[in-house]
């Protein structure tokens, strides 16, 4: 029962559904009013947004899958990230530069920009360790809304206590599966919690 919890968990906080989950928090919440938008108009930066940075790199990870490139969709071992991680990096980049000159997403723009490097960072690891990339991910995260925070003086502190929930659950899933070691989940996270802060704030 519980691998089966931490499968779930796995699932639903994957890496590249962050972007998705990050222009929806932005989108509903009203202290960042730089996104009173028109609703077709959040509509049409979500779509480009899921589909750039989610649906693409899924579909190219289920041919490589098809292909006989990775063994599994989990891709458990190193070799089998290089690839994907490349892919979903240039995908996550094509979504920043579509949306590059649309001022109103100045922040989600940061966002974008932190996990294209964050991206990158993962993929130099790669050949050395397994690092955690959903750790890499929720660390982004807590990381962006912390940034978001100072950034525009306003109180997200609820957003920001959710995010590390979900970043110790994360850790307990991958850590439960056998996916990687404490040293490769503590280090993912420190490392997308700083990145994410660093691009934030300078």
């Amino acid at each position: 029962m519980e691998d089966k919890i931490a499968k779930i968990i796995s699932v639903v906080l994957f890496p590249i559904f962050f972007p998705s989950y990050i222009i929806l928090v932005l989108f509903y919440f009203n202290n960042f009013n730089t996104f009173q938008i028109p609703l077709n108009a959040k509509f049409m930066v979500f779509t480009i947004i899921f589909i750039s940075t989610c649906i693409f790199p899924l579909l190219f990870i289920f041919i490589m899958k098809r292909r006989g490139m990775i063994k599994s969709i989990q891709m458990e071992t190193r070799e089998e990230r290089v690839f994907p991680l490349i892919i979903t990096t240039i995908f996550f980049f094509m979504a920043f530069y579509m949306l590059k000159d649309i001022e109103v997403l100045g922040l989600f723009l940061y966002f974008l920009v932190g996990s294209t490097v964050l991206l990158l960072i993962a993929l130099l690891i790669n050949f050395f360790t397994k690092i955690s990339i959903h750790m890499i991910g929720v660390g982004g995260m807590t990381g962006a809304l912390l940034g978001l925070s100072f950034r525009m003086n306003t109180d997200i502190l609820v957003l920001i206590i959710i995010s590390i929930i979900l970043s110790g659950l994360t850790g307990y899933a991958r850590l439960k599966l056998k996916a990687h070691n404490q040293a490769q989940i503590y280090g993912g996270f420190l490392c997308g919690l700083f990145v994410m802060l660093v691009i934030f704030l300078i």
